[in-house]
């Protein structure tokens, strides 16, 4: 036993314990304080997408989608459809079973095109085309006659639901 009139002294973990427990004025329902521990934070989760950043930035997204788009979109068109359309050329026979002038629009808004119908069952269009700087559509449907076996090469392809015709870029002349 230890003297009398001397108190043990509580240690420090004890006394911050006691003060931390709840007493008869606060509610039980009120969580006690954590104290804190060495455990190591993580750090932040990265998002793949970070909108914080876009929305910083939009005039420089903006200002890249009206100056640097038209130039690149074209030439993003230049380096990979060109050489897959010129690539698509293919030497072809067929005979014309019918043809026909389309015209869309009018007035200065009109458009025309020519299709060839084949006995084969294909149909192909005749128009001007930038892959092969040929501009000579309506002199290449001008030699397409009903009834004539045609020889020359198309291009393209033939995607019925964008109603694309493989187009006929040469005609050889009747033999």
């Amino acid at each position: 036993m230890g003297r009398p009139g001397r108190r043990k002294s509580k240690s420090k973990r004890q006394e911050s314990i006691t003060s931390a427990s709840p007493t008869d004025a606060q509610s039980k329902s009120q969580p006690l304080p954590i104290e804190p521990t060495s455990v190591p934070t993580s750090k932040p989760v990265r998002r793949w997408f970070r909108w914080d950043i876009i929305k910083d930035h939009i005039a420089t997204w903006m200002i890249y989608a009206v100056i640097v788009g038209p130039i690149v979109g074209p030439l993003i068109f230049g380096i990979f459809y060109v050489p897959c359309y010129r690539a698509s050329l293919t030497p072809i026979e067929f005979t014309v079973d019918r043809r026909e002038r389309i015209v869309k629009g009018s007035g200065e808004n009109t458009q025309a095109y020519y299709l060839v119908w084949s006995k084969e069952g294909e149909v192909f269009c005749v128009t001007d085309t930038w892959s092969f700087l040929s501009f000579d559509s309506s002199d290449r449907y001008g030699k397409l006659h009903e009834g004539l076996q045609i020889r020359g090469k198309v291009a393209g392809w033939r995607i019925p639901f964008l109603s694309w015709y493989r187009n006929v870029v040469v005609v050889d002349p009747p033999r």
